[in-house]
């Protein structure tokens, strides 16, 4: 069974009688809002249209942290907003003067890509929440059961309890009025944990009482049950790091329980992901991160959702910006064909429907591989019309408007991510190249300049030509096969490796072929 349809069925036998499946997913907007951010909400979204396709109604929930403090300004990012340290995100001037805070600027790109991925989401911003009054009640009685709630996250712990910290813990963090951030310690409650005495490392002193101010919030593992409790949440699935023995996700399970008498949702962890070329777990404090909506630019949406759907959430991938990027379109291209034809099993299908998702009905998939596009786009300047008659030529049947996205894409990553894999033809022989030959290697080029020059060959007729001049006393040698590619390559290109030979050396004016190799 496909993994999303295994968590739909458990999480309707966990919650049979539920009118509508609240599925969630939730991200600090701190920075960069990066690629592996959003396999948590694509992992929420496949379990939500797993949920619909059962005739199931649902409210998919995506809540921005945006009430959090700022814990580091990114690497790559104004380096004077450290002051803002430990302010609420939403409160933080953008960095880059276009939106209205720190928290909005980041948010955008990744809503704006969500919705090109056609994930349908309700969109919850916590600093709103919070500072209209919305947690008010979950929040006093955190206070209320505080020391209830630091037995239950010591219990996961291997450090002894602490009478003085027991006595002292409160898992709330207030914001200063006077320098607006979370750098206070609360020294008391009154009034049934309503009221908070509280002091800050800026001098300030005072109370704060929950029921009419809100410039608070919860601690992060117990702010997180508080929400399950308060919005029915039925499915979220969680990163590696808070899936863990004794992690966040274990200590929410506990505390949406046994302090807020809830339920804990079903959850499923996550592996993180990787982006070739990139070090390590994608971080939005380090900066310069893959997004999104970078990301968009090199894959069209079906083929990044295809990306997400078909891993298991607990397995770890990368996602490639090198030579691998024309290999993953290769895939997607055969795994469509073989859903089209009808030939794809049940896993495979529904594979295919979630990574289709994003697209209407109709939707036709391209009929040029990115392979191709890649090869050929080059040699006639990117012009895609050029192009498209180019293809014509070689009997790759296709229109420009079928075409137009994936050379938007295939370009776009060519010459930003992959430049040294644009081929375009010398524009003078290789002389040097050409006297380094041996005898008989020179007689291989020969031989296929006088075939072109005197034959129009077809592809078939070039493809046979090609494998037939480096053979031995009739029969093929691979070594020798291996060579002959590689000196036309290198006449031509002036590399080792290029397109493939018989298609280029058909689509090309021949006149441009010999021109170097005759």
């Amino acid at each position: 069974m496909y993994w999303a349809d295994e968590i739909a069925e458990q999480v309707i036998a966990k919650y049979p009688d539920v009118d509508v499946y609240t599925c969630a997913s939730g991200i600090s907007p701190s920075g960069d809002v990066h690629m592996g951010n959003l396999r948590e909400v694509v992992t929420s979204w496949f379990v939500v249209k797993a949920l619909r396709d059962r005739g199931k109604k649902t409210r998919f929930i995506f809540s921005w942290d945006s009430y959090d403090g700022l814990r580091k300004v990114p690497a790559d990012k104004d380096q004077s907003f450290v002051k803002y340290i430990k302010e609420p995100l939403d409160r933080i001037p953008d960095p880059f003067g276009c939106h209205e805070s720190w928290a909005r600027h980041f948010q955008q790109p990744f809503v704006d890509a969500l919705n090109q991925l056609g994930v349908e989401v309700e969109h919850i911003f916590q600093a709103d929440r919070y500072t209209s009054g919305a947690y008010k009640e979950g929040m006093i009685k955190a206070v209320q059961k505080r020391k209830e709630i630091y037995d239950i996250i010591m219990s996961f712990k291997t450090q002894d309890e602490n009478v003085d910290d027991r006595e002292n813990y409160y898992p709330v963090q207030i914001y200063c009025p006077e320098c607006h951030k979370h750098t206070t310690t609360v020294t008391g409650d009154s009034d049934n944990g309503a009221v908070l005495d509280f002091e800050c490392k800026c001098g300030y002193k005072g109370t704060m009482d929950l029921r009419t101010q809100h410039h608070a919030k919860l601690v992060w593992k117990v702010d997180w049950p508080m929400r399950w409790k308060q919005e029915g949440v039925n499915f979220e699935p969680g990163g590696k790091d808070h899936s863990t023995e004794g992690g966040s996700a274990q200590v929410a399970s506990v505390l949406v329980d046994k302090i807020y008498g809830g339920q804990a949702p079903v959850y499923r962890g996550f592996e993180f992901i990787g982006i070739k070329g990139i070090n390590g777990k994608m971080s939005s404090s380090k900066g310069d991160v893959m997004t999104p909506e970078k990301m968009l630019k090199v894959y069209s949406p079906e083929i990044i959702l295809w990306l997400y759907t078909r891993y298991l959430p607990e397995k770890a991938f990368d996602i490639s910006l090198d030579e691998e990027v024309l290999r993953m379109y290769h895939e997607f291209d055969r795994m469509y064909a073989q859903y089209k034809s009808g030939e794809a099993d049940e896993v495979v299908t529904r594979i295919m429907e979630m990574a289709l998702s994003c697209r209407p009905a109709d939707f036709e998939n391209c009929p040029i591989s990115a392979q191709n596009i890649a090869a050929f786009a080059p040699i006639v300047n990117f012009d895609i019309d050029l192009l498209v008659e180019l293809l014509n030529k070689m009997g790759e049947k296709c229109t420009k408007e079928q075409i137009q996205e994936r050379f938007d894409r295939v370009t776009y990553w060519l010459k930003n991510y992959s430049p040294e894999s644009i081929n375009t033809l010398l524009e003078t022989k290789n002389v040097e190249y050409f006297a380094s030959l041996n005898d008989e290697e020179k007689l291989w080029i020969e031989k296929l300049a006088n075939e072109i020059e005197n034959k129009d060959l077809t592809t078939e007729e070039m493809q046979a030509l090609l494998y037939e001049i480096p053979k031995v006393n009739g029969e093929p040698d691979k070594a020798r096969q291996k060579r002959f590619f590689e000196i036309v390559y290198n006449l031509l290109l002036g590399k080792t490796k290029g397109p493939r030979l018989y298609l280029f050396l058909t689509a090309i004016n021949k006149v441009d072929i010999l021109k170097l190799i005759k």
